[in-house]
């Protein structure tokens, strides 16, 4: 498997993970899918809860974060290793750790290349992260997509290749990715908190609000459409980036969305 392989598959799970239940463990190893020297394995370790969390899955690998209701952190950690042969596989996966001390999660493992950098890193590890909704998280990845549903707090994300997916997220939200595109859902009536700033360079971007939420949207695309289902919309597409601007009821916290290649759409949910 190379790096471009699994980030697809990493971006297919997390997209697929946001549409179940919301505490339901969705990550495993399933198939090997005919790649005969590949190993894998499910890892679970439980992180007292002291409001805030960093989670890095760089170089290869994606981050699901989820609220519940305990007061404890569970992750989950999907582990692959592959080579040239089934026994070095094996033996890359055993060299895996999992560091969660003072609230950081993160593997360390073998490297390749000159002087240890990760060069050609043949090992990945993906994340499902359960936490209390009110969580200070930081989140960061370079091969691998990232979504967060329903959690409130400073909450800061960036990977490289991969999509973002955020559903019913309050607070102070910033983040971007290179490639890969951005979903966001919201619920309720309003933006609690600082409001929201999301970005991706190659990739569209998608908004679906509640009929009655009330905030600022600012929407801007160099190379994309914007539309929205809302009326009342202020365009400007004369000079430079194509910009939107939507006051949303009385408005609110702004929730910024911005992206160079790509459209922008705002949507109405039920």
């Amino acid at each position: 498997m190379n790096l471009r392989t699994a980030s697809a598959l990493g971006a297919a799970l997390f997209i697929s993970a946001c549409l179940m239940p919301a505490q339901e463990k969705t990550l495993s190893c399933g198939k090997n899918n005919g790649q005969p020297n590949r190993v894998c394995e499910m890892r679970e370790s439980t992180v007292a809860a002291t409001g805030k969390l960093a989670v890095d899955a760089a170089p290869n690998g994606g981050i699901r974060v989820t609220a519940w209701d305990r007061n404890e952190i569970l992750v989950r950690a999907r582990v692959e290793a592959w080579g040239d042969s089934l026994e070095d596989a094996r033996s890359r996966l055993s060299e895996i750790r999992i560091e969660t001390a003072g609230s950081k999660v993160r593997a360390n493992g073998p490297r390749s290349g000159v002087g240890g950098k990760w060069g050609d890193q043949k090992w990945s590890v993906t994340y499902e992260v359960f936490t209390p909704a009110q969580q200070d998280l930081y989140l960061n990845s370079t091969n691998g997509g990232i979504s967060v549903a329903n959690v409130r707090g400073n909450i800061a994300f960036q990977t490289t290749n991969g999509g973002i997916n955020l559903a019913a997220v309050n607070g102070t939200v910033k983040g971007h990715t290179t490639n890969g595109g951005i979903n966001v859902e919201l619920a309720g009536s309003r933006w609690e908190g600082a409001g929201m700033d999301v970005e991706t360079t190659n990739g569209g971007v998608t908004l679906a609000i509640p009929a009655s939420f009330q905030a600022n949207v600012h929407a801007q695309t160099t190379n994309g459409g914007l539309h929205s289902d809302f009326p009342g919309a202020a365009t400007d597409r004369d000079h430079g980036p194509r910009r939107m601007d939507l006051k949303l009821g009385n408005g609110g916290p702004a929730v910024n969305l911005q992206t160079t290649n790509g459209g922008i759409r705002i949507r109405r949910t039920s």
